[in-house]
């Protein structure tokens, strides 16, 4: 996740109208007192209290959970609506921290992404984005927002609108691009200009063993801008990456904690080479220098936290729901059933449950296995599953290389792998027409296998995987196939059927080579037009 919104980064597409654009350390302040944890119930805060005067009145003494719960469900019933309403007020206050909390989130952390969370945003949706975040930083409530913003749409010129109907199509251009993001270095940005310089002097077009000398004569302040543009360019695609993440549901990955922070920071300036280096400067460092780190730790700890909510929402729609325990099926039966008064509803059944004859129970534990078996069913469909953005194709001079180069290793053992890759590409250039369309066919075959899976993956938020990294056969498919077996089958039973009659055919022919004889037989099995006519 990225979180650097500096003050000279220029306005992304995405953003309809410049918001207070904020440093680093500030937006790190903000996420200082941010968990984003769920709001917990009235019950759980009285549990909570209960537990602190249990620890406070026996020091030393280990809770008993079953004791516990039950005491605490007996004194939470016999609890008055005043005192109750104590915890609920507790619930409360921490559900309107938890939205704010999320709203502040999605304002500074994905403040780009807000038109985009779900899908491309229509043109009233960007106007009504626009209006929204002036209603955030004024602290006006969002639903009063949403009136007016309604109101003003309709009364909106249809000049007005053109504008927001061009900024739809830039939205548009610019989700598409989150599909296909790569990472860009300062050789790479290098080898593009010199090539695009050429094609404007309609010169010939300069090869990478040409190019690589110039890149190495150039000057460190040369360099150092490329990689500074590299860098920005790099920064704008995370962002990109952020969306595809979030609109797709891709399964997020763990944050850097701040130690991890620091080291990428120190290689990039290039101060240390190895994480030994790393270790004594970061032990050196004093404990507000580290805090710098371990906010943006804490940051980037928070923008996981968000999108990993996002992921396990899309895959709670998708996976089947665990069965309960032999008590959970009890319950299912008792399901609308009120306990007498003056009674918790919690010890009561628990209490039923438990007073209950071995037939019974055995009843409901028989039902609970049955629902395992079929939720284990159900979970083997998804055992070959990918909740993540498919590998990318491979060409065919990389899977050359990746089989040449361990017998390079082999003969040449202490030569670098820099010249092995270099010998393996002079090799490639000689190697036969043959080999090479060997490994262009794999290639070929690795980048259908990336369009299919790209497109379940789009499709659905996951695509099916065996263990060779091909797509999982279905029933429907295996069906498809037996049936194509049994016709290829019957068709070689047929082609050996005819073979034998034309074999039979001959031989007879052989016996009757007189061709009176032969018109005779055929006037006796076949009817002429007289006998038909008759």
């Amino acid at each position: 996740m990225n979180t650097k919104y500096s003050k000279k980064e220029k306005p992304s597409k995405i953003t309809t109208q410049s918001i207070s654009v904020l440093e680093d350390e500030e937006i790190d302040e903000i996420m200082e007192n941010i968990d984003l944890k769920r709001p917990r119930s009235a019950y759980t805060h009285f549990c909570i209290e209960e537990a602190e005067n249990f620890r406070k009145k026996n020091k030393g003494q280990k809770i008993k959970i079953a004791v516990f719960s039950k005491d605490c469900a007996k004194k939470w019933s016999e609890l008055s609506q005043k005192e109750k309403d104590k915890y609920n007020k507790k619930l409360e206050d921490e559900k309107i921290k938890y939205k704010s909390d999320l709203e502040k989130v999605r304002h500074y952390l994905f403040k780009d992404f807000n038109d985009v969370i779900h899908q491309p945003p229509t043109a009233y949706r960007i106007f009504l984005n626009e209006r929204l975040r002036e209603g955030f930083e004024k602290n006006i409530d969002p639903k009063e927002v949403k009136i007016r913003a309604s109101t003003e749409w309709r009364m909106l010129p249809d000049e007005d609108r053109e504008i927001y109907k061009e900024k739809k199509k830039q939205n548009d251009d610019w989700f598409e691009k989150a599909k296909n993001i790569k990472k860009v270095s300062a050789l790479s940005i290098f080898v593009q200009k010199t090539i695009q310089s050429a094609k404007e002097k309609r010169e010939e077009v300069p090869t990478l063993a040409e190019i690589s000398p110039a890149w190495k004569k150039l000057p460190n302040s040369e360099k150092e801008k490329y990689q500074k543009y590299a860098d920005d360019i790099n920064e704008e695609r995370e962002k990109l990456q952020d969306i595809y993440e979030l609109v797709n549901g891709v399964k997020p990955k763990k944050p850097a904690g701040a130690f991890r922070i620091f080291l990428q920071e120190k290689i990039k300036e290039k101060t240390i080479h190895n994480i030994q280096e790393g270790k004594e400067l970061w032990d050196k460092l004093s404990e507000d220098e580290k805090e710098k780190y371990l906010k943006k730790a804490h940051t980037c700890r928070i923008a996981y936290k968000y999108k990993k909510m996002i992921f396990n929402k899309k895959i709670r729609k998708i996976l089947p729901k665990k069965p309960g325990n032999a008590y959970a099926q009890f319950l299912k039966e008792k399901k609308g059933q009120k306990p007498p008064k003056g009674e918790s509803a919690l010890i009561y059944w628990r209490e039923q449950f438990e007073k209950l004859p071995k037939d019974k129970m055995k009843k409901y534990q028989d039902k609970a296995e049955k629902e395992k078996e079929k939720y284990e069913k159900k979970m083997k469909e998804f055992d070959n599953v990918v909740f993540d953005i498919p590998k990318r194709p491979v060409n065919a001079f990389s899977l050359y290389v990746k089989d040449r180069i361990p017998d390079l290793r082999e003969k040449k053992k202490n030569v670098p792998n820099n010249e092995l890759l270099k010998i393996a590409a002079k090799e490639w250039t000689k190697e036969e027409v043959v080999s090479q369309a060997k490994y262009e066919k794999k290639a070929e075959q690795d980048k259908k296998r990336f369009i299919r899976q790209l497109k379940e993956f789009e499709k659905l938020g996951y695509y099916k995987k065996n263990a060779k990294g091909e797509k999982s056969k279905n029933v429907e498919d295996e069906v498809d196939e037996k049936e194509k077996s049994k016709k290829s089958m019957k068709k070689k039973r047929n082609s050996s059927a005819s073979s034998k009659k034309i074999s039979k055919k001959s031989k007879s022919v052989n016996k009757t080579q007189d061709p009176q004889k032969r018109s005779r037989e055929k006037s006796r099995k076949k009817p002429g037009k007289t006998q038909k006519k008759k």
